[in-house]
């Protein structure tokens, strides 16, 4: 077996095309609040669970408390970010 070493340019590969969809996921986030939204969603179907958790550790890196709501048999995740619930007025 090949060291994993062996296998860095199809990580890196696969790791700009998820910054750049979760770059395009948190921009939409930003925008809803933005736009005076107190809570915004992103419904993800059949994604990758490496998007994901990336979009959501980024969210809890900005200082969010995102949640994942449902993981219905068709793939479908919601991801929620209240801005209440991050600033910690609300449980």
């Amino acid at each position: 077996m090949k060291n994993i070493s062996e296998y860095n340019h199809l990580i890196e590969k696969e790791m700009e095309k998820y910054r750049k969809d979760s770059g395009k996921i948190l921009q939409k986030f930003e925008e809803k609040f933005n736009k005076g939204s107190i809570v915004a969603t992103h419904h993800f179907s059949n994604a990758s669970p490496e998007l994901i958790g990336i979009v959501k550790s980024q969210l809890e890196q900005a200082g969010f408390r995102p949640e994942l709501i449902g993981n219905k048999p068709d793939g479908h995740i919601t991801l929620r970010v209240s801005l209440l619930k991050s600033a910690g007025i609300v449980a």
